[in-house]
């Protein structure tokens, strides 16, 4: 169908103005990751040449134009497969220019055997014919693959739905001027309305994901694009275009379309960089656990909403068992193992939304929002049991059992502060210590309120 669409596309002479059947090949080749790729290229052949032949092309000329449709891309698949997923998802920069260097080589191989067939008949000359292919087949290139290269292929999950809804106050304005722009671009006759939507574009790129981005640029540009099919270039010229001012307006609109998948791109990776540093910042680069100031902060807004809601909260502090002696015997690296052995089985024992923090040394804490008491203790024998079980490999090669003292503090409407909650979860703590540890122990706010 894409290579159908593509030779009803030919104002000029036997060149497509619109052929899109080589690079969505070139994107589900690159997408596909497998080396099986043979019988996909022979059965996109068998199309090409059929959708020639539906049109009356001449044999010899289409099984050239059909080569040369192949060995684009070959060419830019062999170049641009070898790229790290993350190049090409485009979410890099590197990627976007990756794919740019990729499509110009493909192109211009394509080129060679193209302009073979196109010189003949049409009044080019090859060189013309070869700088037509080219401009032609890159910006299809530069405005569909990115498109079909970051499209997704999972079904978004609910959080994610969720944030794209609550950014559309930040993310309709750039479409609807982009919609407006692109509205005014096509009934103005001027050859300058094509550039109205650029800053709507770049507008986009700096605040939507880079497959919207990819998706509004193919739009744009395929509006452009089947604009020389439609005559709609040839008003502004005065007269009917000429193979070499098609070539200018295929290379004008790859150049539009460039910048703002650059942009994108260069957001996406800014946006990657930015939240790295702020998990560098929040989080206990040895366990993953929350830093103290961030899990005392995101901890302190927490109770905030739960005394507004009415909530019930809990906080749980977990204490290696004699850690000191385990520093001391088999060193410290030995030491961090144990610790990121014990981070690991908290994290895998608490619920979705539990906060989970390291406030220092051997001494772990959590905030369960939300729960009643008999579910925080359920949560707590569930973190002390996980870390019961485990067996750390220490430095030495040897193996190490682990134990740990659980606080349990429980609080229900109103909830207090967090700093009286951490302090009362860490005397039931050492009320576990005292104990034999090992063990759980709990407290109840309003009890030791009472109490006091």
């Amino acid at each position: 169908m894409a290579a159908l669409l593509g030779v009803l596309s030919r104002p000029v002479g036997l060149f497509a103005t619109f052929w899109p059947a080589n690079a969505l090949l070139a994107g589900i080749l690159v997408r596909s990751g497998s080396p099986r790729k043979l019988p996909a290229i022979l059965a996109a052949a068998v199309g090409y040449l059929c959708a020639g032949a539906l049109v009356g092309d001449d044999p010899i000329v289409l099984l050239l134009m059909t080569l040369a449709n192949l060995t684009g891309v070959v060419t830019f698949v062999f170049l641009f497969s070898g790229r790290s997923p993350e190049e090409r998802a485009l979410s890099v920069h590197a990627g976007v220019l990756a794919l740019l260097v990729a499509a110009i080589v493909a192109s211009a191989a394509a080129a060679v055997l193209g302009s073979i067939a196109i010189s003949g008949p049409s009044p080019a000359s090859y060189f013309d014919a070869w700088l037509g292919w080219l401009a032609a087949e890159l910006v299809n290139y530069l405005t569909i693959l990115p498109a079909v290269l970051t499209f997704p292929t999972t079904r978004p999950r609910a959080e994610t739905v969720q944030t794209w809804l609550a950014a559309v106050p930040e993310t309709a304005p750039p479409i609807a001027t982009l919609v407006a722009t692109v509205y005014l671009s096509l009934v103005v006759s001027h050859p300058m309305a094509v550039a109205f939507p650029i800053p709507a574009l770049i507008w986009c790129a700096l605040v939507l994901p880079v497959p919207v981005v990819a998706l509004l640029i193919m739009i744009h540009s395929t509006i452009n694009v089947l604009g020389l099919t439609l005559g709609r270039f040839e008003l502004f010229a005065g007269d009917k275009l000429t193979s070499g001012g098609v070539a200018m307006v295929h290379l004008g609109v790859a150049v539009i379309a460039l910048g703002p998948i650059f942009v994108a791109s260069v957001t996406a990776d800014r946006r990657r960089l930015v939240a790295q540093l702020k998990r560098l910042a929040h989080h206990d680069p040895l366990t993953d656990a929350m830093t103290r100031s961030a899990f005392e902060a995101l901890g302190g807004e927490m109770f905030e909403t739960l005394r507004r809601e009415q909530g019930t909260v809990a906080v749980l502090l977990v204490d290696a068992d004699r850690f000191k002696q385990i520093n001391d015997t088999h060193g410290h690296l030995s030491g961090d193992r144990v610790l990121v052995a014990i981070a690991a089985a908290i994290r895998s024992s608490i619920r979705q939304g539990d906060l989970f923090g390291r406030l220092g040394g051997e001494e772990f804490a959590l905030v369960l929002p939300s729960v009643n008491q008999r579910e925080a203790t359920n949560v707590a024998e569930r973190v002390r049991r996980s870390v019961a079980n485990l067996v750390v490999v220490l430095e030495s090669g040897g193996l190490q059992k682990v134990t740990v003292s659980v606080g349990v503090a429980f609080s229900g409407s109103p909830v207090p502060d967090l700093v009286e909650m951490v302090s009362l979860a860490d005397r039931a703590m050492y009320d576990a210590k005292n104990a034999g540890r090992d063990r759980v122990e709990v407290r109840d706010y309003s009890a030791a309120s009472l109490g006091r």
